[in-house]
């Protein structure tokens, strides 16, 4: 292998994209050398100085991309030396992916499907109001529907939206696999950001019959806020599923940690 410190860099075009910051190009082309086995687990990668001159930015930017590296768990650094690579980088889950139930099934081989047990308009309530920020006098549609995969029941879902699009999820077909790239397709509604909770509870009577458990069965409940680009917070849902259905997968690292208990 050549000797140059970036050459493992320059093996892989470096991609400037419009609109994103400089330093995520830096790092995703750091990461993909650490992906290709250019380095490997234990080795040092150059230092700033050899980076920045590679990437012809200056070294605060090589630092705010070995940073993100660092994030991810992907390096660590100790003062002085140069970083080390000490794990491997892990392709993201895509918040479409995570958002659309319909989707993250289709990625897995799994065959969606769901039924639209109802979908009526209501005053907002209280709670309705502090989630989506509306007025007293606003109204939301809610919508209750059923998600089966590969045949099986496995998760009720009930989704209040605000609405402006409420008054599209109405006109949606309810065989529509996925809710979320419908809006998107047709009415130029996007998902962009979510606010998750997770937490245990008991089947109720409806739920017992819905998903044909015992009443009184564990259930995962998954709490979502689901906000547009411009931080609106457009629907709020209550998802429970069946106990050992789905699973949670949540990487962390010293410098970074998304995990908060409450």
């Amino acid at each position: 292998m050549d000797s140059d410190p970036g050459w493992a860099l320059r093996a892989r075009p470096y991609r400037v994209r419009l609109g994103v910051a400089r330093y995520h190009d830096i790092a995703e082309a750091v990461r993909g050398a650490i992906t290709r086995g250019f380095y490997e687990r234990g080795s040092q990668l150059p230092s700033e100085r050899e980076l920045s001159e590679e990437f012809d930015v200056a070294p605060g930017t090589i630092r705010q991309a070995l940073g993100e590296l660092e994030t991810e768990g992907v390096l660590a650094s100790r003062r002085g030396s140069r970083r080390t690579v000490v794990g491997e980088p892990r392709p993201a889950a895509t918040f479409e992916e995570f958002r659309s139930f319909a989707q993250w099934a289709s990625l897995r081989g799994r065959v969606p499907a769901g039924h639209v047990i109802s979908g009526v308009w209501q005053d907002a309530s209280p709670l309705d109001r502090e989630e989506l920020r509306l007025p007293t006098a606003a109204r939301v549609f809610c919508v209750v529907r059923v998600r089966l995969l590969d045949g099986s029941a496995i998760m009720v879902e009930r989704t209040r939206y605000r609405d402006s699009v409420g008054a599209e999820v109405e006109q949606i077909p309810s065989e529509c696999p996925s809710v979320t790239a419908w809006l998107a397709a047709a009415a130029d509604i996007t998902f962009s950001r979510a606010e998750h909770q997770f937490s245990a509870c008991p089947a109720g009577v409806e739920d017992a019959r819905l998903l044909n458990v015992r009443r009184g069965s564990p259930l995962l409940m998954h709490k979502r806020v689901s906000f547009s680009r411009d931080g609106l917070p457009l629907e709020w849902s209550v998802d429970r599923y069946v106990a050992g259905t789905i699973s949670l997968v949540v990487d962390n690292s010293l410098n970074a940690n998304a995990l908060r208990w409450e």
